[in-house]
């Protein structure tokens, strides 16, 4: 009792040094805290994005030896694009999904990476072939801008709200309902094509590059794209008949090379070629048949919690015998969505780095305050205090000191919070668009970040006063109190 008692009569004697330190640690406890309530704010809005609107809670991919989300490796090899496995077995595991523990939806999905062409302009995107019955119930965040979604299921493309403004300053015109456009890739030596129709416009409630890459359309449409087929269709006398031959590449064009002379008015022009390639005769070969049960992912929601939904998926594919991987929704959101988390680190690590120049600080400025009060200590030493009081009284200042000005920092950071919250940071580059999940900050206020912060202000006040209180035990007080 006796040493708190002095503690606050050092603190309120020496009002110039107590209110500089306090002010120290009131501003950097506001800042710390109003950076956490922002970082918070940016991972539950992520989050909600990322669950909501593209992954759900959890997906289920092919397991093969790379790491891959819903946009397959993301790195492109020589203008072509990795093809994304399908899930082997998947029509034997569709009857067991609805069963799992902790599933409430799940909806699987074709994915391919890209180019939207209209009017002969291309834009790389990421395709989803989706299930329009079960899609939208999963990622149900997305809003329909224009369109109709039952128009998924016959060729129709849904453009993502910024795509298609980026596609219209191109072609400078309006895109309306019912355009031509075209999709294609070129991977594994073909070049794949697939014309639609727009079928709409979507967009996301929060805005993030990932998420404005994102095309919507029919499964067949992606199959093709991503070469999920069953091989050529021969039709014979109008009915289709499976053909044994693979997938039609270019090269087979050269198998066999022997000279020919042409007869006259007997070469192709590109009209012909156009027409020959577009009709179906009864004894000609028509387009590939797409694989109806090959699917990219399954994502799936839950009612409770992610963690436990995760751990019922691993169990059921570990008893099920099925050759896949289980991923959280970090991970299905793939290297794009990671980086703005890598990003959020460098900024935590800006923050230490903070935190280490206010430890400094406060210690310069707390040794001055003790070698102001030599002649004090040594008075204390010389009538008998010994060193584990002296070094008691000024770690109980020191944590006076900290609880008052660490609590006036929360309740100034709660503030600033409050009326950033009102107003709002509206942010228009795109990669702090990314890194803070949206374009308008708005920070979130939690107990946890209140907790963290008090803990931390007690880290650096703590630190703070190694250094200054191994001075004051060194002072000797023969020597003092003889100057004095």
């Amino acid at each position: 009792m006796l040493i708190f008692k002095l503690a606050i009569r050092n603190l309120l004697r020496h009002t110039r040094k107590t209110l500089l330190l306090g002010m120290l640690i009131m501003l950097g406890s506001a800042i710390l805290f109003f950076v956490n309530a922002v970082f918070e704010s940016t991972n539950r809005g992520l989050e909600s994005s990322f669950v909501r609107s593209l992954t759900g809670d959890a997906v289920i991919g092919a397991n093969i030896g790379i790491i891959h989300g819903l946009f397959g490796n993301e790195i492109p090899i020589v203008s072509r694009f990795e093809t994304i496995p399908a899930i082997p077995g998947y029509s034997s595991m569709v009857d067991v999904f609805s069963s799992i523990e902790h599933v409430s939806e799940w909806t699987p999905i074709v994915s391919a990476v890209a180019f939207v062409e209209v009017d002969g302009r291309r834009t790389p995107a990421v395709l989803f072939g989706v299930d329009y019955n079960t899609y939208f119930s999963v990622c149900s965040e997305i809003i329909i801008e224009k369109g109709d979604i039952s128009s998924l299921r016959n060729g129709g493309v849904f453009l993502n709200r910024r795509i298609a403004s980026m596609i219209e300053e191109r072609i400078d015109r309006s895109l309306e309902i019912g355009d031509d456009l075209q999709l294609s890739m070129f991977s594994d030596g073909s070049f794949r094509i697939v014309r639609g129709f727009l079928a709409g416009i979507h967009s996301y409630v929060g805005t993030t590059q990932v998420l404005d890459r994102i095309v919507l359309t029919d499964p067949d449409s992606v199959r093709r794209i991503a070469n999920y087929t069953m091989g050529d269709v021969l039709i014979s006398n109008g009915k289709p008949e499976q053909s044994s031959d693979d997938f039609f590449d270019i090269s087979d064009l050269f198998l066999f090379g022997e000279d020919v002379t042409a007869q006259e008015e007997g070469g192709f022009t590109l009209e012909s070629i156009e027409k020959l390639l577009s009709e179906i005769t009864d004894e000609g070969r028509t387009v590939v048949m797409p694989n109806a049960a090959a699917w990219s992912f399954v994502l799936f929601r839950t009612d409770g919690s992610q963690r436990a939904l995760l751990n019922s998926l691993r169990r059921e594919a570990r008893d099920q015998g099925w050759d896949v991987r289980i991923l959280n929704w970090r991970q299905a959101a793939g290297l794009s969505a990671q980086t703005v988390f890598a990003l959020q680190y460098l900024f935590y690590a800006g923050m230490v780095f903070i935190m280490i120049g206010a430890i400094l600080v406060i210690m310069n400025a707390l040794v001055i305050s003790v070698l102001e009060r030599s002649a004090e200590i040594g008075t204390m030493r010389g009538i008998g205090a010994g060193k584990a009081f002296i070094r008691k009284l000024f770690i109980t200042e020191s944590m006076l000191l900290t609880v008052i000005a660490s609590f006036l920092g929360v309740v100034l950071g709660i503030i600033i919070c409050l009326i950033v919250s009102a107003k709002g940071i509206v942010i228009k580059n795109d990669l702090f668009i990314n890194l803070f999940g949206g374009n308008v900050i708005e920070p979130t206020i939690t107990l946890f970040g209140v907790f963290i912060n008090i803990i931390m202000a007690f880290v650096i006040a703590s630190l703070a006063w190694i250094y200054p209180v191994s001075v004051a035990m060194h002072i000797n007080p023969v020597s003092v109190m003889g100057k004095e």
